[in-house]
């Protein structure tokens, strides 16, 4: 059996284009979806109920109508859903788990505020046992994930230290040497690779697929591309 997993920055809530980004969540026929920069507000409430009369069970963490998060939507199941720890807030880092799968959805912020994220992350999530990693980790090496003209990341260092701890950059596992960008800046039309799904060992040997969907981003309907992977 194949399961397949996008995931897709909506850009503050996605309200301006909710119809539009629904319809094209939906058109990934995902088995799960990880929604970054979801607002829990109408425009949430309305995409939560597109999914759900699609099939989808649901979760996010409490938040302020204003703040960005992250949905999780899985055909199967959701057996339970908890922040990734007590130690930072969980609209950052939510987990839910169906089918035995752990997943953690991620949305960190941005410049210096992101690195105690990566560190829990670094410290804790192989040791919790989370298969999966997805979402908008704001980050890259400052290498082949960002333009040459680009501003640099800060800690561009922590993907490879994730890495270290047993996880797989699933898309960079099948383009070693490739340039592709999730978002580019404006001003400037510099692209970086913000966008990821990270592996344990279990799921990365059986990954078949995995790229980017540019739609979204250049039909107007948010600021980042979608990342669409499948494992058997």
């Amino acid at each position: 059996m194949t399961i397949r997993i996008a995931t897709l920055n909506i850009r503050h809530g996605g309200s301006k284009f909710g119809a539009a980004l629904s319809t094209r969540l939906l058109g990934y026929d995902a088995d799960l979806l990880v929604v970054t920069e979801f607002r829990a507000n109408d425009a949430g409430t309305a995409l939560v109920a597109q999914l759900e009369r699609a099939g989808y069970t649901t979760t996010h963490p409490m938040a302020e109508p204003k703040q960005n998060t992250v949905l999780i939507a899985s055909r199967a199941p959701i057996d339970r859903a908890a922040p990734f720890t007590r130690d930072l807030p969980g609209r950052h880092l939510w987990c839910a788990e169906f089918d035995g799968t752990l997943v953690c959805g991620v949305y960190l912020p941005q410049a210096h505020a992101k690195l105690p994220y990566w560190e829990a992350l670094i410290d804790r999530a192989r040791r919790s046992g989370i298969d999966l990693l997805i979402g908008d980790f704001n980050t890259g090496n400052n290498d082949l994930d960002k333009d040459p003209k680009g501003t640099k990341f800060i800690g561009p260092e922590m993907p490879g230290r994730l890495i270290a701890t047993g996880y797989t950059d699933v898309w960079r596992s099948l383009h070693p040497t490739a340039r592709e960008y999730s978002w580019f800046s404006r001003p400037g039309d510099n692209g970086f690779r913000l966008d990821y799904i990270f592996a344990a060992p279990e799921f990365a040997e059986r990954v078949v697929a995995c790229q980017f969907d540019h739609a979204p981003r250049l039909a107007g309907e948010t600021d980042h591309s979608a990342l669409v992977a499948s494992f058997d």
